[in-house]
C-alpha cells in the first residue's frame, strides 16, 4: 500500500517542510509506504503534479495526499483534474487533505481539524484518513476552466488578499518583518487598509438562468465547501457533494461587517441561529449555474489566487467530481 505525497515546503511559513518528517512516520505507522513529490517554486504547481501523474502507474497508489494551505491543494486537484479529463478511462485513487496553511478552509470543511499550533493530535487524525478515512464526493466550482474546491469571491475579500500579497511581497527580504508579519496578523492589517476604500459597484446576478439580484455590491463569496476565511460560515445547508454553489452578497459597508460578524463558527448557537437566519432572508441563493454582471471591473480571487479583474463571471459546478478520503477517526 503506497501513498503518492506532495508537499509545498513553503507552506504555512515553512511549517509544513518542518512537519514532513512526522507525516512520513505517521504514515509508516499505518502500515502504508510513500513516494514524494515535494513541489519546486517558480514552477506551476498544477504542471508539476500533471507531469508527475503522466509518468506514474497510478494503479500502485491508495491514495494521493496533498500537504499545504488552501491554494496548495486547490493546484494540485486542478492537476488532477486535468489529467483526468484527459482520458474517459483514466481514474485517480482518492485524494486526502492534509491541511498545511492559513485559512484551511476546506479541510475545515471536510472535519478535518488543523490549529494554528498543528499539534500532534489533529496532525494523526489527518494522516489516519489517508488508510482510515470514508469515502466522499468533492463537488468543484469551475470558472474559465479553474476549477476550485473552497470559493471564489468578487469584490471586497479579493481586494484584501491582493493588498495582503502585496504587502508579503514588500517585506519578503526583511527577514525580522517577514517573520513578524505573516498568516491572520498581515491579513488584518490588510483588512484594515481595504475596508473603506473599497467602492461599492452595481451588480447583477443570474442563478440557474433566473435573474436573482440587481443592486449594490460591496463584496460576494461563491462558496463549494461551508468554512470561509478559516473562521465563518454562512450558510447551515452548504455541503460539499450536493451539487449546489451557495452565493452569499453583501451589498455595503455595514453589511459586510454585521454579517461576517455574526457568521464566527465559534459564536454561541443563538448567534450562529440568527445568522443562518438573516442570511437565509437577506442575500444568499444556491444554484449550479451562476452568472455576474458588474458595473466595472472587480479584483476577484479562487482558492486563494488572485484572478484578472473582471465585469462578468460565469461559474459552475462539476458535482461530485473527485473520490476523497475524510476524517473517521475518533477524536
Amino acid at each position: 500500500m503506497q501513498v503518492l505525497c506532495i508537499l509545498n515546503p513553503e507552506a504555512a511559513g515553512g511549517a509544513a517542510r518542518e512537519r514532513w518528517r512526522d507525516i512520513a512516520a505517521l504514515i509508516e505507522r499505518l502500515g502504508a509506504g510513500h513516494d514524494l513529490l515535494e513541489v519546486r517554486s517558480g514552477v506551476p504547481l498544477a504542471g508539476q503534479v500533471l507531469e508527475r501523474l503522466e509518468g506514474t502507474d497510478l494503479g500502485r497508489y491508495c491514495a494521493i495526499a496533498g500537504i499545504g494551505g488552501d491554494g496548495t491543494h486547490s493546484a494540485i486537484l486542478n492537476g488532477l483534474m486535468t489529467y483526468r479529463n484527459r482520458g474517459p478511462e483514466r481514474t485517480l485513487p482518492p485524494y486526502a487533505f492534509i491541511p498545511m496553511g492559513t485559512g484551511n478552509d476546506i479541510a475545515k470543511s471536510l472535519g478535518i481539524r488543523i490549529r494554528d499550533e498543528f499539534s500532534a493530535r489533529d496532525l494523526r487524525r489527518a494522516v489516519s484518513a489517508i488508510v482510515h478515512g470514508a469515502d466522499y464526493a468533492l463537488d468543484l466550482g469551475i470558472i474559465n476552466g479553474l476549477y476550485f474546491a473552497d470559493a471564489l469571491t468578487v469584490g471586497l475579500d479579493s481586494g484584501i488578499l491582493r493588498e495582503r500579497n502585496a504587502r508579503k511581497r514588500r517585506i519578503q527580504n526583511i527577514p525580522v518583518l517577514r517573520h513578524m508579519a505573516r498568516g491572520r496578523m498581515l491579513y488584518t492589517f490588510s483588512f484594515g487598509a481595504r475596508l473603506f476604500r473599497h467602492d461599492c459597484a452595481r451588480v447583477g446576478v443570474t442563478v440557474d438562468g433566473q435573474s436573482w439580484y440587481e443592486g449594490p455590491m460591496i463584496n460576494l463569496v461563491v462558496n463549494n465547501t461551508r468554512i470561509y476565511a478559516g473562521d465563518f460560515d454562512f450558510s447551515a445547508n452548504a455541503y460539499a457533494d450536493d451539487g449546489l454553489l451557495d452565493v452569499v452578497l453583501f451589498a455595503d459597508q455595514a453589511d459586510y461587517l454585521a454579517r461576517y460578524l455574526l457568521a464566527i463558527r465559534h459564536n454561541p448557537d443563538r448567534l450562529r441561529e440568527l445568522s443562518d437566519d438573516l442570511t437565509q432572508r437577506a442575500r444568499h441563493v444556491q444554484g449550479r449555474q451562476i452568472r455576474i454582471r458588474v458595473d466595472r471591473p472587480q479584483p476577484a480571487q479562487a482558492d486563494g489566487e488572485e484572478l484578472p479583474d473582471g465585469a462578468e463571471f460565469d461559474v459552475g459546478v462539476v458535482r461530485q467530481a473527485l473520490r476523497i478520503k475524510i476524517p473517521a477517526e475518533p477524536v
